[in-house]
């Protein structure tokens, strides 16, 4: 059963004193000593090296640009949520925008099956919304109706059924000769789908802290009963078949269970001190965003997302020392309409920009030729809230583009 949640911005930090929730501008929290001790071992490991760094001579621990939710083996939940600019109520909006950009990431439905999404109003913490929306398309499937599917099966039975298994019967049945080992195929719901998901269930009951998420999560154990667990999980998800007729609605359901299961976000970390983790790198999840909104955005058009990489630079004898893809292709027939680069980075001025960025862009330049446009995509902010255009010394052009993501606030859940 966990405990208290703490919610931190990427930046934030955590520490025991009163004073690091005023230490720098982005959200931080203060945290009891065995939460802190936790996370201060789980940083110096090679794992947490990637998602905090020591700041304040070690005093504090800074979050870096993963976002998600940690669960120490204390108990606590540590929240990571993206550094949105503006928005009413910056914690909820930012957890709201987290979710969706997960939905976009994973091609989830935007619907939700519960028919009481009350939880979506609430401060509740990421991974019980986690488990809430698993829950929704496991009760989803219950209310369609479990799947079965026929399964062979081999057993020595007191009558024939099947096939019989000559060597097998020989050998088991040299004495009991009223006993036939045979091999039929049974029509079960205990195929390999419903193993994982009962096996979901039965993972997340024992990390659950909602008491409404407990007794669904045990329910819906006992409503599928004659349900095995899985008992390999890498071997069971490549047999799953969602793409078969009448298997269309589990499809949700097992993208949940291999997030869980598998810890199958972009990271996952572990430790003596953590129990459960499920982290992204907020440039991965803005760079799926901006696919999704250029494919929205030029809908007659081919958006192509790091396809291929071209030469750059190559020794005499035509070996590439150096090749360039870029995030982001748009084409029009066999024209190059546009190329860019999406960057996680908060821009508040002119120096605030990268010049590699734009060496960067200057080789797509020479490469592609793109007929209207380059640009790069940074997430809107304080000092940056309008396009800005700039020109190479060869006078082509480039518009740096900012991204305001309390958009993704107006989609409905």
């Amino acid at each position: 059963m966990s405990k208290e949640t703490f919610t931190i911005s990427e930046y934030g930090l955590i520490g025991t004193d009163d004073l690091v929730e005023g230490y720098n501008k982005f959200t931080s929290r203060k945290v009891p000593a065995e939460v802190f001790d936790d996370l201060v071992k789980f940083a110096k490991m090679d794992d947490g090296k990637d998602v905090f760094t020591f700041s304040g001579n070690g005093k504090y621990l800074q979050a870096k640009s993963y976002v998600g939710t940690i669960q120490t083996n204390s108990g606590y939940h540590i929240e990571i949520l993206p550094k949105i600019y503006g928005g009413q109520d910056s914690e909820e909006s930012a957890q709201k925008i987290f979710l969706e950009l997960l939905r976009i990431l994973y091609k989830l439905p935007k619907s939700i099956h519960r028919e009481n999404a009350n939880f979506q109003n609430e401060k509740i913490p990421i991974l019980e919304i986690f488990i809430s929306m698993f829950l929704d398309e496991v009760g989803y499937i219950l209310k369609k109706g479990l799947k079965s599917d026929y399964i062979e099966r081999q057993d020595n039975l007191h009558y024939l059924k099947g096939k019989l298994l000559v060597k097998e019967q020989i050998k088991r049945n040299y004495i009991h000769k009223e006993k036939f080992y045979v091999e039929y195929d049974e029509y079960t719901p205990n195929r390999v789908e419903n193993r994982l998901i009962k096996s979901t269930l039965k993972y997340l009951a024992n990390i659950s802290s909602s008491f409404e998420n407990i007794r669904l999560l045990r329910m819906y154990q006992e409503h599928i009963y004659s349900v095995e667990y899985s008992q390999n999980y890498e071997a069971d998800f490549r047999k799953c078949k969602t793409n078969t007729r009448g298997m269309e609605h589990y499809k949700t359901a097992l993208i949940w269970a291999k997030i869980f299961l598998k810890k199958e976000s972009f990271s996952s970390f572990s430790g003596e001190t953590i129990a459960f983790s499920i982290l992204y790198p907020m440039e991965k999840l803005f760079e799926s965003y901006m696919e999704h909104r250029l494919q929205m955005e030029y809908q007659n058009h081919q958006v192509q997302a790091q396809n291929g990489e071209e030469t750059f630079v190559e020794d005499d004898a035509k070996n590439k020392l150096f090749g360039v893809r870029p995030d982001f292709i748009i084409k029009e027939g066999d024209d190059f309409k546009l190329v860019a680069d999406a960057k996680w980075k908060i821009i508040e001025e002119n120096s605030s920009f990268s010049q590699n960025d734009f060496y960067q862009l200057f080789a797509y330049q020479s490469i592609y030729k793109p007929k209207e446009a380059l640009r790069l995509y940074y997430p809107m902010s304080n000092g940056f809230k309008n396009p800005k255009n700039f020109t190479y010394f060869d006078g082509s052009k480039i518009t740096a583009v900012p991204i305001n993501m309390n958009d993704l606030l107006n989609i409905a859940y």
